[in-house]
């Protein structure tokens, strides 16, 4: 790659923006957690102007929100936001699933297999941070093996909004993505990216309406 293909270095407000996003999906931060400029700051080592920056774009985004009695929060989730963002994850990461079939190598497949038995003693220990550790590289390693990365980056911002702290406590959830990852790799194992796309659609639909059910019967 010539130094004109190369893309150019990430600015520090781009870098401080990242890694905030890597913090919500990872759970590190959760919905209604407040962030504060001068801690992040002292946190990332920078001046105030870059976390100013970072945070005014994930505000527009929406990844996080700012009132002035609460300040600036990682943004919560409503029970329309709910409909719409999964509406519209299970028709992206589909997509992503069908396309990523083809491109999956034997050794992708493995650590696949490798994900879900972790995933499943995850579960079995109650161990929070595992599974959703487990759960995004299970997931993502599907959708980058599509090599359609505007794609990924529709999913991504719908990952940042989705409340995978809630989901992943519910008392059924768990297991029911264990079974439904099982479908997921079944389909991918047999090379059918069509089979593969609607168990994927399905496991999101199913998420949806069990963490629906969830919000209906305990409104906050």
């Amino acid at each position: 790659m010539s130094p004109a293909d190369r893309p150019p270095a990430k600015t520090k407000k781009d870098q401080i923006v990242d890694m905030l996003r890597d913090g919500i999906l990872s759970g590190e931060l959760a919905p209604g957690d407040r962030l504060l400029q001068d801690q992040l700051a002292e946190r990332f080592d920078v001046s105030s102007t870059p976390i100013r920056e970072a945070i005014q774009q994930l505000v527009a985004e929406g990844v996080l929100s700012h009132s002035p009695y609460r300040g600036v929060q990682v943004a919560e989730v409503t029970l329309e936001d709910v409909h719409e963002i999964y509406l519209i994850r299970s028709v992206m990461e589909e997509l992503a699933t069908r396309v990523a079939v083809l491109n999956l190598r034997i050794a992708d497949v493995k650590r696949l297999h490798e994900c879900q038995a972790t995933i499943r003693q995850s579960v079995e220990a109650g161990d929070i941070p595992t599974l959703r550790k487990l759960n995004y590289e299970f997931h993502w390693l599907i959708y980058h093996s599509a090599e359609m990365p505007h794609l990924a980056q529709i999913i991504r911002s719908l990952w940042l909004k989705s409340p995978w702290d809630t989901l992943h406590v519910l008392p059924t959830r768990p297991q029911e993505a264990i079974t439904e990852h099982e479908r997921i790799l079944k389909a991918i194992y047999a090379g059918d990216a069509q089979l593969a796309g609607t168990r994927m659609r399905e496991h999101i639909e199913n998420g949806e309406r069990t963490l629906t059910n969830f919000l209906i019967e305990h409104p906050s």
